[in-house]
């Protein structure tokens, strides 16, 4: 717990002045911008996100580091957002299961209220409501949690506590294994864990309802581990963890790709930068490090010297996200492959 009772008590404790964090918390919405995530690969997916600026910034940072992670324990069962924990050890939880069954929270983020945020600050937290008050304001946007607000995960985490351990004493009573990344829930067993063949799915949806929280039916799943079966954008494969089969084929088309461009031979795109290349690689090695020899041996077939020169030649750039405000000024260029012209040449 805080037990932060005084204003004053917060405002040492981050390092500044009663009057400057009083400023900066009824003033916050001037410190906050709403961008969207464009990712050039997925054109139909924008996402929204908010850039945090300034002193609000600075006082979340602060706020989260100095005051909040010291003190609160995240839940034992969440994996994203917490340190040493991740996409890895969160799938790792499940490689002796043979079943899974996944649900993703709706909207997770904004349907954490700013009256949820400040009931949790002077319940949970036992701050004062002077306390509370000044907190909420500086750790929601548009009276919500937002993604952008790097306090979000850590408070909807602690929200989540009650809801973990109702889910997981169910689990542990049918020997089921139970953990949540964010916003994704996964629970794995011996046996079926199909929607239409066992009653989880529904238990999990009354307890997340009970709280607030909305199941997307659309990303209710279940299936066999050992049948391609993804946990958060990983899978397991005899026995140890793995990227998707998609994301290997797509990588190794990547290298090619770029040992075509760097011979000379017909070049199919889009660009993509030895780093760029190398980032993905080294993120499959080290969720499956089985994989590590025979796509380091295809990496540094490429004569990356002449991948550099040629993309130079042809003009082509790098592929990147692009973060894009309301107004619609580029904050993150993003400039695609001008693959026309790319083939064009490289056939020649």
């Amino acid at each position: 717990m805080l037990y932060i009772r005084q204003v004053k008590h917060l405002a040492r404790q981050l390092g500044v002045s009663v009057a400057h964090l009083e400023e900066v918390a009824n003033n916050a919405d001037l410190f906050c911008e709403e961008l969207t995530l464009i990712d050039p690969n997925k054109p139909d997916k924008q996402r929204s996100v908010l850039n945090v600026t300034g002193a609000l910034r600075r006082l979340q940072r602060d706020l989260l580091r100095v005051v909040l992670m010291p003190k609160l324990k995240p839940s034992p069962y969440s994996h994203g957002g917490v340190s040493g924990r991740h996409i890895k050890t969160n799938i790792s939880c499940h490689l002796d299961s043979v079943h899974a069954l996944v649900l993703d929270i709706s909207d997770f983020f904004p349907s954490v209220s700013s009256n949820r945020v400040y009931k949790l600050f002077t319940q949970r937290f036992c701050c004062s409501p002077d306390v509370a008050r000044i907190c909420t304001m500086l750790c929601t946007y548009n009276y919500h949690l937002a993604l952008g607000l790097i306090t979000s995960p850590f408070l909807a985490d602690q929200i989540l506590h009650v809801v973990d351990h109702r889910i997981a004493c169910a689990c542990k009573k049918a020997g089921l294994v139970y953990t949540r990344f964010v916003d994704d829930i996964t629970i794995s067993g011996t046996y079926n864990l199909h929607p239409k063949k066992s009653g989880l799915a529904k238990l999990v949806q009354g307890i997340l309802a009970d709280h607030g929280f909305e199941v997307n039916p659309n990303k209710t799943k279940s299936g066999r581990l050992d049948k391609d079966f993804e946990i958060t954008k990983l899978r397991i494969k005899r026995g140890h963890t793995d990227v998707r089969q998609e994301y290997i084929t797509e990588l190794e088309r990547q290298i090619k790709d770029a040992r075509n461009l760097a011979d000379g031979r017909p070049f199919e795109g889009p660009y993509y930068t030895r780093d760029q290349i190398a980032g993905r690689l080294n993120f499959v090695c080290w969720v499956n490090p089985g994989r590590r020899r025979s796509l380091k041996n295809k990496f540094r077939a490429v004569q990356w010297n002449n991948v550099l020169i040629r993309s130079q030649e042809l003009g082509l750039f790098k592929t990147i996200k692009e973060l894009r405000s309301k107004k619609g000024k580029a904050i993150a260029i993003d400039v695609s492959s001008k693959l026309k012209d790319a083939k064009s040449e490289s056939g020649r």
